[in-house]
């Protein structure tokens, strides 16, 4: 279906950025255990933590939100960019970090904006859709702290 809009997702279609915000959150949580692993500073490594595990709790969530439409099965992986950061400079590895989760917080407001323009349109069972878009809700409540805890990073030097 398509408007002056765009496309309105069906539940096909939500699966697929569902499985794509995943392998997302997983290549940021990549990246996280990376940062962690080259931070010096403990405080810096204590908010990478925080980072990071909020991360996989989000993914978590996601794959919760997937298997309540797909059942079981798992997504499929997405390859991303690696980053080696034991030889940039901070402020590199603080400005990776920044795009990753700004990257991840506009992905999620797109998708919860989806999601319920396709509830308005009947394109997705709105049980299905009250579910996804709490769990998004969630994640973007998240990643709004993470943009708060990056810029106390990239502050701090």
């Amino acid at each position: 279906m398509s408007e002056e809009g765009g496309t309105v997702i069906n539940e096909e279609v939500l699966i697929r950025l569902l499985e794509k915000a995943i392998s997302m959150e997983e290549a940021n949580i990549n990246i996280l255990l990376k940062l962690f692993v080259a931070e010096d500073d403990e405080s810096g490594r204590k908010k990478l933590y925080e980072l990071l595990r909020d991360s996989e709790y989000h993914k978590v969530r996601l794959m919760e939100c997937l298997r309540t439409i797909k059942g079981g099965e798992e997504a499929e992986p997405v390859r991303f960019k690696q980053y080696e950061f034991e030889d940039m400079l901070y402020a590199e590895k603080a400005a990776i970090l920044r795009k990753v989760v700004l990257v991840l917080r506009d992905f999620h407001t797109y998708l919860l904006e989806d999601v319920r323009h396709a509830v308005a349109e009947g394109t997705i069972n709105g049980s299905v859709a009250e579910r996804v878009s709490a769990c998004l809700e969630t994640i973007l409540n998240g990643k709004q702290r993470h943009m708060g805890i990056v810029r106390e990073i990239w502050r701090s030097y």
